[in-house]
């Protein structure tokens, strides 16, 4: 009778791994998988302010009201308008978080930016921000960063244990 020998177990390179990676994020980052800068807001509350005081929040409605609902117009100033977020919010330049918000994901930076969290640069936002957008002034990269940067929120302390239980007295 043959006898069964099993092939040796072998395991993917971590080259092969973000090549699938790579693949796949096109497929999970996609219209629908916004959770909303509500969201957001609970981890990071001081991007959120920054946010809700720039532009950015109030982009739809800088349009003229004919323009508010023109596919051509918020493609930019309202990428998301089809999940119900008004203006350009945390996901419009950040990749669509359904897969990445969770706190188990954002804690570990490698793997959110492996589940589709994007870290925006000069090019994202030339994607709307071009020479035939209007526009009083030409965009400029680095200065217009400072008005929309936002940092990492301040490390929370650790949670206290809680006190012993109280003895009763005799």
């Amino acid at each position: 009778m043959a006898h069964y020998t099993p092939a040796p177990v072998t395991r993917p390179s971590p080259s092969a791994l973000a090549a699938a990676v790579a693949l796949l994020v096109p497929l999970v980052s996609r219209a629908g998988d916004t959770v909303g800068p509500e969201t957001c807001r609970a981890c990071h509350p001081s991007a959120y302010e920054a946010w809700l005081a720039s532009p950015h929040a109030r982009a739809r409605e800088a349009l003229p009201e004919r323009s508010r609902n023109e596919p051509r117009c918020l493609s930019c100033h309202a990428p998301d308008a089809e999940d119900g977020v008004a203006g350009v919010s945390c996901e419009a330049c950040h990749g669509g978080g359904r897969v990445y918000a969770a706190p188990y994901v954002m804690r570990d930076p490698e793997l959110a930016r492996a589940v589709g969290l994007l870290d925006p640069g000069a090019k994202t936002c030339a994607a709307c921000h071009t020479e035939s957008t209007p526009s009083l002034v030409r965009f400029e990269y680095e200065r217009k960063l400072l008005l929309v940067r936002h940092g990492k929120e301040p490390t929370p302390a650790p949670p206290r244990p809680p006190p012993p239980p109280a003895r009763k007295a005799r």
